[in-house]
């Protein structure tokens, strides 16, 4: 290791760019109310998929698991070869996170760093990204917004022959960029705009690149061994002229979030967990939205269950706030309907066993890049209530979420 190096603050932006030119798995991230960012950067020669080692605080690293997940034993873990907190767009590197077995990687790392770092942005730099064509039939808005109405309408008569009681249906919408992407200047961008989601970038060479800031927590596990997740669901466009106590909310929203609710105690009765705290539901806002969100609460110390965040995790992902209820047959509908892979989106992402904390997230309001192209993905939750139309509206809220952003910084057309 370069003392020199170490002993002052490197740039944010060197670290990123050095770390994708020499093609290593990198994630950026900041959890939801704060200004810390974290740096995570493996240098192994491939990220692996495994079950991810919740129970292990040596192993340290960001989580990214697709939607589709059986156990979760395959999810991709960034592990925290080096990891870094960075305020300000400076970095400091955390030395007690340094894992030996890459280090001859890490020591030419940080020999590049010091002696001729990468200051080129991510967009001049070969990234190894999947196709577009992969699973997807690009199509225009208005040609998407008939297909979903009606597979909306088709989950309606479904439900109505109680084959299901809600289902979450989604979508993609593609935008071209006419300019370089600056992904670290959107990311800083994100942060400012959503400061109550968990905001992240996080990139695997042959795998992928995504950007999100999703607002829902799928477990989270403090320094104090607190269990947290909460069930959120219901939206509406948020109106800062509008007190947060005084939304109204419909009987579909409500009922809508009640079943997401419902879902999450009957995974604690499963496992014969009655000591938990319920707050909620109350109005949030999420970005430029606002959601019905009930907390849920259980002190894994005072119940004697230090598995606690693995067992949750393995029933609750994919929650009924991003597939269904019951859960087997609503998936089913989904992917006989969609008609396209989800990939990453609504799985779940965030950090593992980092400062003795673990913080995932639902893969919410995320958008993925493909060299010229970007692909924003939402979905909406269908109850015998649901109207096609305002279906596809509240999703096309959702995809402005992250797009109103990129637009502040790089022009975007519809063309394919």
């Amino acid at each position: 290791m370069k003392n020199a190096v170490l002993e002052k603050k490197i740039q944010l932006t060197t670290l990123w760019h050095t770390a994708i030119a020499q093609q290593k798995a990198v994630a950026l991230c900041r959890l939801p109310n704060q200004t810390t960012q974290h740096l995570i950067i493996d240098f192994s020669p491939q990220v692996s998929k495994t079950k991810l080692p919740i129970e292990s605080p040596q192993e340290q690293g960001f989580a990214i698991s697709p939607f589709i997940n059986p156990n979760n034993e395959h999810t991709y873990f960034i592990r925290a070869d080096l990891y870094f907190q960075v305020q300000q767009g400076q970095a400091i590197w955390q030395d007690s996170y340094v894992q030996s077995r890459n280090y001859e990687s890490i020591n030419h790392f940080w020999q590049q760093i010091e002696h001729a770092p990468f200051t080129e942005g991510i967009e001049k730099i070969a990234l190894h990204l999947p196709s577009i064509t992969t699973g997807f039939a690009l199509t225009e808005n208005y040609l998407q917004a008939e297909r979903y109405c009606q597979m909306v309408a088709k989950a309606i008569q479904a439900i109505e022959r109680h084959e299901f009681q809600k289902v979450v249906l989604s979508r993609y919408k593609c935008k071209t960029i006419t300019e370089k992407l600056n992904v670290i200047q959107l990311f800083e961008t994100i942060c400012q705009t959503y400061p109550t989601a968990f905001v992240y970038i996080w990139y695997i060479p042959y795998v992928g690149c995504w950007v999100g800031a999703s607002p829902e927590v799928l477990i989270s596990i403090d320094k104090n061994a607190i269990f947290r997740t909460v069930s959120l669901a219901g939206t509406q466009a948020y109106n800062p002229n509008v007190k947060l106590s005084k939304v109204s909310w419909t009987q579909k929203e409500i009922e809508e979030q009640a079943l997401v609710s419902r879902y999450i105690i009957n995974c604690f009765k499963k496992i014969r967990l009655r000591e938990f705290q319920e707050e909620g539901p109350k109005t949030v806002v999420a970005g430029n939205l606002v959601h019905l969100k009930t907390t849920f609460e259980v002190d894994m110390q005072a119940t004697n269950f230090p598995q606690l965040g693995s067992v949750m995790l393995d029933l609750l992902h994919p929650t009924s706030a991003v597939c269904g209820m019951p859960k087997e047959p609503a998936l089913r509908f989904i992917r006989e309907n969609e008609n396209y892979d989800r990939s990453f989106y609504t799985g779940f992402v965030g950090m593992v066993n980092i400062a003795h904390e673990t913080h995932l997230f639902v893969n919410l309001r995320c958008m993925q890049i493909l060299h010229n192209k970007l692909i924003f993905y939402a979905g909406a939750g269908i109850t015998e209530d649901s109207e096609p139309e305002k279906e596809w509206q509240e999703t096309e809220m959702k995809c402005n979420t992250l797009l109103s952003v990129v637009e502040r910084i790089c022009p975007t057309t519809d063309s394919f």
